[in-house]
C-alpha cells in the first residue's frame, strides 16, 4: 500500500473523482466538541475561540476527515425574522418551541442552543488559519427550503397553485443565505453544507421550480472554486435522481433511511451525473449494527471513487467515545 494521503489530499481526489485509498469521513461533529472541550453545550458557543478550539481539539482526538463550521438546523432564523415582515417576530423562539424533533439530531431544540450567527464566522475563520492548509474546513449554512419549511411549518408548500408566494419568501431567504455563502467563500472555506431537514413529499415538478433558486448558489461557488454539498436528512428514496438533478456538487443522504439505498444505483447516478456522494453509516456498537456498518464501507471501497461517509445524524452527546473512534479507525484504516 502506498503512503497515506492527507485528508486536504483525499479531498480533492475525491471531488476530481479519482480512486480514493479510503472513503473520507466527515461526521456531524457539533455539540459533541463540548464533550471533547470538558465543557457545556452553551459554554462551548459563548466564545468563538472556545468553540473553534473544541472542534479543532475533536477531530485531532478522533482523526477524521474534514471540519464542519456548526450544525444547527435554525441558525438563520433571527437573521431573517430582523429583515423580512413576513417573517414572525421572535420566530426563532417560535420554531424551537414548536414541539416535534429535527430531523438532524433526533431531539428537540432549546433557543438558548442557537449560537449567533457571527460566532459561527469567527470560529469558522480562526479553524481556516490554523488547520486549513491540511484539513478541510466546511461551512454550513441552511437552505432556503429548510427555513421556509421551518417558519411555514404545515402551510408549506411548493405545488403550483402556492408557488407564487413561496417563491417571493424564497428569493428573499435567498439573499440571506447567499450573503452567508459569500462570506464563508471570502474566509476561503473548502465547501459550503447546506442543510435540507425535510425533502419528504416535495415531488420532482416542484424541485424543477426551485432549481434557479440554487443555481444561483451554485454559479457563486463555481467563482470562488469552492465546493458545494447538498445534505439530505428526511427524504424519499425513490426520488434519488431528482435530487441528483438539482446540480450541486456532491450529495448525503442522512439517517437510517440511508441503510437501505442502494449504492449500486447510487454510483450509477454519481457516475452519470458527475458527482460525489455520501452516506450514513451506523455506529458499529452492537452485531448487527457492526455487520451492516461493514456491508457499506465494503461497498465503497469497492466503488473506489466518488463516495464519503458520515454519522446518520449529528452525534450526541452521550454517544461513547469509544464508538465514534472505532468508527474513525474502522474507515481510515481498512
Amino acid at each position: 500500500m502506498g503512503k497515506k494521503k492527507s485528508p486536504k489530499r483525499l479531498w480533492k481526489d475525491l471531488f476530481d473523482h479519482k480512486a480514493l485509498q479510503r472513503p473520507l469521513f466527515i461526521p456531524l461533529v457539533y455539540s459533541y466538541a463540548s464533550r471533547i472541550g470538558r465543557m457545556p453545550f452553551q459554554e462551548m458557543l459563548s466564545d468563538s475561540t472556545r468553540f473553534a478550539k473544541a472542534l479543532m481539539s475533536a477531530q485531532e482526538l478522533f482523526g477524521y476527515d474534514a471540519v464542519l463550521s456548526h450544525y444547527d438546523p435554525y441558525l438563520e432564523l433571527e437573521l431573517l425574522g430582523r429583515s423580512f415582515e413576513w417573517v414572525p417576530k421572535g420566530v426563532k423562539e417560535m420554531v424551537v418551541s414548536s414541539g416535534g424533533k429535527s430531523a438532524v439530531t433526533d431531539r428537540k431544540i432549546i433557543a438558548a442552543e442557537v449560537p449567533p450567527v457571527n460566532l459561527i464566522f469567527d470560529a469558522a475563520a480562526e479553524m481556516r488559519e490554523v488547520i486549513g492548509q491540511d484539513i478541510p474546513v466546511i461551512g454550513v449554512v441552511n437552505s432556503p427550503v429548510t427555513l421556509l419549511r421551518a417558519i411555514l411549518r404545515d402551510r408549506f408548500s411548493l405545488k403550483e397553485a402556492d408557488f407564487p408566494e413561496a417563491k417571493v419568501f424564497l428569493n428573499d431567504i435567498q439573499g440571506i443565505v447567499l450573503d452567508l455563502v459569500k462570506a464563508y467563500c471570502n474566509l476561503r472555506v473548502d465547501a459550503i453544507w447546506l442543510i435540507e431537514e425535510d425533502w419528504e413529499g416535495i415531488e420532482a415538478s416542484e424541485v424543477e421550480r426551485i432549481k434557479p433558486i440554487y443555481q444561483t448558489f451554485w454559479n457563486v461557488l463555481d467563482y470562488f472554486d469552492v465546493r458545494s454539498i447538498m445534505a439530505f436528512h428526511r427524504y424519499d428514496i425513490a426520488e434519488l435522481e431528482t435530487y441528483f438533478s438539482i446540480g450541486a456538487d456532491a450529495v448525503f443522504f442522512a439517517g437510517a433511511q440511508a441503510y437501505d439505498i442502494e449504492l449500486e444505483k447510487l454510483s450509477v447516478l454519481m457516475e452519470r451525473n458527475e458527482m460525489c456522494a455520501g452516506v450514513a453509516c451506523p455506529f458499529p456498537d452492537s452485531a448487527d449494527r457492526s455487520a451492516l456498518f461493514d456491508s457499506i464501507l465494503s461497498q465503497v471501497m469497492d466503488a473506489g471513487s466518488g463516495f464519503f461517509l458520515s454519522t446518520p445524524l449529528e452525534v450526541a452527546l452521550d454517544t461513547p467515545i469509544e464508538s465514534l473512534t472505532e468508527m474513525v479507525e474502522r474507515i481510515t484504516e481498512p
